[in-house]
């Protein structure tokens, strides 16, 4: 996730230093505009997806130690 988080402000950066030295091209504008869109929209599914795994593995955990059986040790 993080290093999608990086790819949007390398593309924010880029834009920053186009405009600032005055070499913008209206079509280099619109890619990097689009580039950072998906950087975004893929930062928020990863984000999603982490989220779900993050459940699924709780409840695989509590799963598991419902149906573990009790170790020698532990009788």
């Amino acid at each position: 996730m993080a290093d999608a988080g990086r790819l949007s402000r390398g593309l924010d950066q880029l834009l920053e230093s186009l405009v600032h030295a005055d070499q913008l091209d209206p079509l280099d504008i619109e890619e990097i505009l689009a580039l950072r869109s998906i950087s975004q929209r893929c930062t928020e599914h990863i984000g999603d997806a982490a989220q779900i795994l993050e459940a699924q593995n709780e409840i695989l955990y509590t799963e598991e130690r419902a149906n573990a059986k009790p170790r020698e040790n532990e009788r």
